[in-house]
Parts: C-alpha cells; structure tokens; sequence
C-alpha cells in the first residue's frame, strides 16, 4: 500500500478526535444532542486549524445510520463513505474554482431534490469568499429557506470578503490559530504510535514554524522524518526549517547584558556565522526578551539560563530592548544592508539605555530591580552568565576590587538627592578603600549631611524671625577635606557628589566617572566608553559650574575615555548593595529559625525577597 502522509491518515473522524476549537465541538455537539440544527454554519479561520474537518465530522453525524448524534459509530457503510470521500449526498465545491455564477445555479438546481441515500443533503463549499457576487445573489434565497433535507456548509480563511447578507443567514464559528505547545503534544501522541525517536524540543519547534496550523505542522513533521532518517533531532529540525539556535540567541543577550559596544558586536560576528539571516536572528531575539520578561514577572518558571539573565537586567532595560527590537525589525526589512542595520539596532540598544531612573531633587527614586531568583554571583556579586553558556570564554581579567562595571549593572542609582545620607555613604564608602587605617571615623561624620528642611512656604515660621528661616535654606556644611592619598580619593569624589545641585544626565555622567587628577583650574574625570554618547560640552559646562559655585574659584572639566573607566561612585554603590544583599541572605541561611521552618516543612528560602536592612527606606 502506498504511504498516506500524516495529515491525512491522522484527520480526526469524530469531535473527540479534534484537536483544539473546544468552543466550537461544545457547540457542535450540544446542537446535535438536543435536536437544534441549524440550516447553515459558516467556519472561519487561517489554514490548516480545522474547518473542513469539523464540517466532515458534521456531515457524519447528521448522517449516520445509527441516528443523529454527536458521536457517530464510524463503521456504517455511511460514515465509512465519508471519510473516504464518496458518500454521494455529501457534495463539496471548491468555490475558488466555481467563480462562476452558472456553476451557482447548476448546483441550486439539484438541492431540491432529496437525498439519496443519507439522511440530509449536505452542501460543503469550501473557500466560499472566492464566490462572485452574482453567485452570492443567486445563493441568498436557498440559503435562508432551504428544504429540510438540505444543509450548508461553508467555510473561508477571509470572511470579510463574504457580504453581510450572507452572514447573516449563517452560524458563524470562528475557528482559533493553535498554540505551538498544543500542537507539539499532539505531534508527540502520533510519532509514539508511528514508533519514531524524536526530541521534544524538536516537537516545540516544528509546533513554532506551523504558526498555528496543524495541517502544516503535519506536513512540516513528514519533512523532518524524511530530513532526519525517521529520527527528528532539536538540530537536524532546526537545520530543516533554518531557525536560529537558542544559544546563539543567549550570546548575543549576554553581551547585551554587560553593555559593552565591542563586545555586543564580536558576539554579533561570531553568532552569524550559525544563523540563516539577520531577520532570523532578531526574531529569536525578540522571543528570548519576552522569556526574560516573563521570567522577571513570574520567578521560577524558567530555565536557570534565563532566570540569570533576568535579574542581571532591570525590566526596564528589557522592556526597551524589546521595545527596539520590534520598532527595529521594520527598518530591518527595508534596509539595504540586513547586516549592518541589525549592529545599528543592537548599538541603539546599549548606548542608548538609561543607566536607571535617577531621582529628581529633593526626592527618593529608584529604578525597579527585577523580582527574581538572586543568581550565583561571583567576588565582584555579578552574576557569571557567560559560563551558563556553556562555551569558551575570553581569560579573566586580572583582579580588581569588588566594583562591577556600571554599565552592566542590574540595579540602578538609588541614593537620594538631598536626602537621607548616612546609609547611602556608607553604601560608598566600604568597598572602595584599601587601608582602612587610613579612612578615619570623624571624616565620615563630618560628611554626613542634616536631614532636609521643609520648603519655606510651607514652614510655620514666625514672621519676626526671618532670619532663623534664611538660614535654613543655607547649605549646613562645610567645605571637604582633602583626601590624604589616591586610595581616598574615590571616596571623596563620590561624597563630593552628594553636595552638588545635579541633575538628570548630568549626575548620572558624574556618577559614572572617576576622577584621574584635580589641578588648581582643570579637573579630569575617566569615563567608561559606553558613557560616551552623553558626554557633550553643555553637560560638562553645568558640572563645571556646580563645582565652581562649591569651591568659589574657577574650575573647568576635560575628560578621557577608557574601556573600564575603574571605581566610579555608582560601581562602588552597586558593590555594596550586592555585599548586604549576600550577607543578607547567608544571615537568613544560617539563622536557626529559618532552618528548622526549611526542615520542618520541606519548605526554602525564596532568595529573590530578601531585602537587605541598610537598603530599606
């Protein structure tokens, strides 16, 4: 016997069978249960997802010889007749070729006529959009009053096109595109029965390229077992339908996670040398960052690959990764070169992403971290993510202190303007120095602002005394001191910084700079390469002046860039937050309580709400 392909030995025969379109079975079903029939049903949806199948099944029930019912038996001369395709009182019409309105009147002259030899004539037109509007109008009357003997079956993948008056004289099913994952559960129940080996992410994949088609599924499934050697492997199915591979994908994710410009477009070069097409490649891209989204929202129902990349990214930042993805995908398509308009699409992606929300003057701001699992993180608290790839990777760099780069920094700025300051310098302070002989507790205390004052107009100061109400508004400290040796002078810088009346890009330029040398009037700061795109003359300008106005002498700022630009104020307030957060969550490991509940109740600790005390505000 000759081979009969997947999708048509496999086409479901009752409502049981089916596959999916629940909502339109129940429907289906309850009708022929309970004797409520209509004369005409109209099945919409895109390929592949159903419509002819239901409206055979249909067919079969109406006309099994054991009576109407939603479950006919399927061996009677009748129902055997159907599913074959030569039961004489089932007529189908390919409506896509019978345009003609002369075809519509041949086929109207015959339905008065009873049936053979079913119970009812059925009239199964397939892709009845294609119909002219000739042929519609000579349909309209016999599909609103036709004989009893008589049903109408139509089907159509673009029901828009059909008139209203048609719509009107049907029930209208519409028929839903099939999830991949159902469709991969499906695919999985017929290779068990045809006793071929397969890898379930294979399944997921071919499920993916269906688009929601079982029909093509099916086809694309019969592909693989020929590419394969009635094997279907997650490799040799995507080489069949030219997808990207998942790690690839992951490559390019963790560039973009350290933000680094030479880095994302290295790992660029080296993923394309695997990928089919840029296209391609950006679309499995923008289906990782919907993981990474989903993960940061729901924690614990990824992999741990992507449970790592999400908390080393903030959601904002993969918000608007995916955010210029898809708007990116566009230019993709209508540029003349696919290659170089991706690496413009990735630089947009790190050079252009806020370093966290910085928060305005006077006000406690923060950027969202994303609520999920704390990874494994390394001395430094950043999260090793290249080793989850499970490839070679570039030797490490020679130690440093525990400062992680700012750019690839998970959490954003989160010291206060003006506020409350104690807990954020101490956040600074303790990373950085590397004698702490040499950092004495009177100068911290003496770097410790007052609280902040009311605005004026709200204090209810007594008019006599204007003068108490002008000196609240004077800045209560006074001048820094010197730092003593180089070890201190990134403490100093950052401490400096709380002084200054910045704002916006401005501070975040300062934050993320190092101080290299402070000559009487020219002061040159380091600044990361990835910082590069906000540095302009106006922005060094305002700096220029918030330090002239503390130091009452002029002062103008140059800058260098350098790939790591070393212990900038924000690295070393990432260090220290990541320090309390780990100690944070070894106390709670080795708290006595919190074991015997852990034992008591086979329970864990849910590391991703630990919150370390000198964080909270």
């Amino acid at each position: 016997m000759s081979y009969q392909v997947l999708a048509r030995k496999y086409r479901p025969r009752t409502f049981d069978e089916l596959v999916g379109q629940e909502h339109v079975s129940r429907a289906l079903m309850h009708a022929l249960d309970q004797d409520r029939l209509h004369h005409a049903y109209l099945f919409t949806g895109t390929r592949g997802v159903g419509k002819t199948t239901i409206a055979r099944i249909l067919s079969r029930c109406l006309n099994c010889e054991q009576g109407v019912s939603a479950r006919p038996c399927g061996v009677c001369p009748t129902c055997v007749e159907i599913g074959e395709g030569r039961f004489v009182d089932l007529i189908e019409v390919d409506a896509a070729s019978r345009t003609k309105v002369e075809d519509t009147r041949e086929l109207l002259d015959n339905v008065q006529y009873a049936p053979t030899r079913g119970r009812y004539k059925v009239y199964l037109i397939d892709e009845v959009h294609m119909l002219s509007a000739h042929s519609f109008n000579a349909l309209l009357k016999t599909l609103e009053e036709p004989p009893p003997h008589v049903k109408f079956l139509l089907a159509t993948t673009d029901p828009q096109k059909l008139p209203v008056t048609v719509l009107s004289r049907c029930l209208q099913f519409s028929l839903k595109a099939l999830p991949a994952e159902q469709i991969a559960g499906h695919l999985q129940a017929l290779l068990d029965k045809e006793m071929i080996r397969y890898e379930a992410p294979a399944l997921l994949a071919l499920g993916k390229a269906a688009q929601g088609s079982m029909r093509d599924a099916l086809s694309l499934t019969d592909q693989a077992i020929a590419f394969g050697s009635e094997q279907l492997s997650s490799e040799a199915v995507n080489a069949m339908l030219g997808t990207v591979d998942r790690n690839h994908v992951l490559t390019l994710l963790v560039a973009l996670a350290e933000q680094e410009p030479g880095g994302v477009l290295q790992a660029l070069a080296t993923v394309s040398e695997h990928c089919p097409g840029e296209l391609a490649l950006l679309d499995e891209l923008i289906s990782q960052l919907h993981q990474l989204a989903v993960c940061q929202a729901v924690p614990g129902s990824h992999d741990e690959t992507i449970t790592q990349l999400a908390a080393a990214l903030s959601a904002e930042q993969v918000q608007l990764y995916y955010d210029v993805a898809v708007r990116g995908r566009r230019d993709l398509q209508d540029a003349p070169d696919s290659r170089a308009a991706l690496e413009m699409l990735l630089l947009r992606m790190v050079l252009f992403t806020p370093k966290g929300v910085l928060p305005s003057r006077g006000e406690h701001a923060g950027a969202k971290k994303p609520e999920a699992a704390v990874p494994s993180a390394d001395a430094g608290g950043k999260p090793d993510l290249r080793a989850l790839l499970d490839r070679p990777t570039a030797a490490p760099a020679p130690p440093t202190p525990p400062a992680p780069q700012p750019a690839a920094s998970p959490v954003a700025e989160s010291v206060p303007q003006g506020g409350s300051t104690s807990a954020a310098l101490t956040q600074m302070e303790s990373p950085a120095p590397r004698e702490p002989s040499q950092q004495t507790a009177p100068e911290a205390v003496q770097l410790e602002p007052e609280p902040p004052q009311p605005e004026p107009e709200s204090m209810p100061t007594p008019v006599a005394e204007p003068q108490k109400q002008e000196a609240a508004q004077e800045p209560p400290l006074a001048p820094l001191s010197e730092p003593t040796s180089e070890s201190e002078v990134a403490t100093w810088w950052a401490a400096l910084l709380l002084r200054l009346d910045l704002d916006g890009t401005v501070r975040n330029i300062a934050r993320n700079a190092v101080l290299v040398s402070r000559e009487e009037t020219v002061w040159t700061l380091r600044i990361s390469t990835g910082h590069e795109v906000l540095v302009n003359r106006e922005r060094l300008d305002e700096l220029s002046g918030a330090l002239e106005n503390y130091f009452q002498r002029r002062i103008q700022i140059q800058v260098e860039y350098e790939r790591k630009a070393g212990d900038t104020p924000e690295a070393m307030a990432e260090a220290r937050r990541q320090e309390l957060l780990v100690d944070a969550t070894r106390t709670l490991q080795e708290d006595p309580v919190v074991q015997q509940l852990v034992s008591t109740f086979d329970g864990r600790l849910d590391e991703g709400s630990v919150t370390p005390k000198e964080t909270v505000e």
